[in-house]
């Protein structure tokens, strides 16, 4: 007899406390979900620049020649007028004004700038090719369009 209850004693004491093992696996999948999720919300931690990329770094280049200049233009309705705004000018209707403005600016900039049309999303697609016709018109060949702002 006091082998029979030596065994059921060895027993008992063998298995003490809830199994573990179900827990940690779902604690193990609920850190990897986090863990994941957390690195896409993220802000992107790298610098961006419109720098040309030159093997070596401007320290080879040969050339004094500069990258193009990039001109943003942003319309925005004022009322039941379209203003343009380039910098600090700001024309008061579209009128010519901004026609006369980008063709005096061509011959200090040269040829190769960049103009990018922004338009708000309250402007009217016809004021925006009224604008783009002003920018052909001034010999301007690389025009293209920006996301409309809000």
């Amino acid at each position: 007899m006091s082998l029979k209850r030596s065994k059921i004693g060895m027993h008992t004491a063998s298995h003490v406390g809830p199994n573990m093992t179900p827990m940690v696996d779902v604690v193990m999948v609920i850190l990897i979900f986090f863990m994941l999720g957390s690195s896409f919300t993220s802000p992107v931690w790298y610098l961006t620049n419109n720098t040309p990329a030159i093997r070596g770094g401007f320290s080879n280049v040969k050339t004094t020649k500069f990258p193009p200049v990039k001109l943003i233009i942003k319309l925005d309705r004022v009322g039941r007028h379209t203003m343009a705004t380039i910098g600090s000018y700001q024309t008061e209707n579209l009128k010519g004004s901004l026609y006369k403005w980008l063709n005096k600016r061509r011959k200090i900039l040269g040829k190769k700038t960049q103009l990018i049309i922004k338009p708000h999303q309250s402007v009217p697609y016809q004021d925006v090719i009224t604008v783009y016709g002003d920018c052909v018109r001034a010999r301007y060949h690389e025009v293209a369009f920006g996301m409309p702002v809000r």
